[in-house]
């Protein structure tokens, strides 16, 4: 471990015991950013990603990411504004369209930084929230009955996670795609068929709201390395009600099922992403007992 990553563990562990040592972001082709600030070092990993027509990234954000994994060190807000200063003189030229996003990942805790972010046009799209494993929860109504899905409920959960990711595009990251439709069905299917962790709450019998949920380990490569400390984990995918049934208590009932599930002996808690932004959410996952862990910043489009 090199002194700057030194640095930095030490003061997220001062900023948030849930935070993990900082690692490299899963991707072969990163470049390097090395910057000085009031006589401190502070480097970073750029990396440039364009997802192609039609794939699932491109439902949940802009085509092409330009990605900075930051490590300040002990430089503090002033090495981030240096990096991001820096950052902006390297792509200062290069052409990005409207389909295009400049992105980082930070603690949700760090207020200093966010300052900094805000200063750089940067806006907080996404929060990785977690739930440690016994935080009382909120029962669900009378009336909802919840019930494990199955591969004769892959229309009806297709038009939930379809009503769920229109609202997104409205409040979060979502991007309005071509055959949206069939990639949300073909990810039902999957979960269906892999995690098995899929629920239907129905109110007379008519579908009201779904959950699709997943245990996870991090893993060197995979997106939660580096976010997640090591252990088993759960995770809610989805989690999505009619627009007619809001408000009735369908959500809590369905958490109340998956997190009976996904909390099993080992588990360290669960965790999901929202967007701040969203006038929902937000308010129904602190009452669930999650807390933001990590805020993932967007500038849309990138810096050109």
């Amino acid at each position: 471990m090199n002194p700057l990553e030194a640095q930095q563990n030490a003061r997220f562990a001062a900023l948030d015991p849930l935070l993990p040592p900082i690692a490299a972001p899963p991707s072969p082709s990163n470049e390097p950013l090395v910057v000085t600030a009031g006589g401190r070092r502070a480097g970073g990993l750029l990396t440039h990603v364009v997802h192609p027509p039609g794939s699932w990234p491109t439902l949940w954000g802009p085509a092409e990411i330009r990605d900075l994994t930051a490590v300040p060190g002990d430089s503090g807000a002033a090495g981030l504004a240096a990096l991001l200063g820096a950052w902006h003189d390297r792509l200062r030229g290069t052409p990005a369209g409207p389909d295009s996003a400049c992105t980082l990942t930070w603690p949700s805790r760090d207020a200093e930084a966010a300052a900094v972010l805000l200063a750089h046009g940067f806006a907080p799209m996404t929060a990785l929230a977690v739930r440690p494993p016994d935080p009382p929860g909120e029962p669900g109504p009378a009336g909802v009955t919840v019930r494990r899905a199955g591969e004769g409920d892959v229309d009806a959960l297709t038009e939930l996670r379809l009503a769920e990711w229109r609202y997104t595009s409205l409040v979060g990251t979502a991007v309005p795609r071509p055959g949206a439709r069939a990639l949300l069905r073909a990810e039902v299917v999957r979960s269906l068929r892999f995690s098995g962790l899929v629920w239907l709450a129905e109110a007379d019998g008519v579908p009201s709201g779904m959950a699709a949920c997943a245990l996870a380990s991090p893993a060197p490569g995979d997106s939660i390395h580096g976010r997640l400390l090591p252990g088993r984990w759960g995770y809610v995918d989805t989690l999505s009600v009619a627009p007619a049934a809001r408000g009735g208590g369908v959500g809590r009932a369905l958490m109340a099922v998956a997190h009976r599930e996904l909390v099993r002996p080992g588990t360290r808690g669960t965790f999901l992403f929202y967007h701040p932004a969203n006038p929902l959410s937000p308010v129904f996952w602190h009452r669930q007992g999650y807390r933001p862990l990590w805020t993932m910043w967007i500038r849309r489009p990138a810096w050109s």
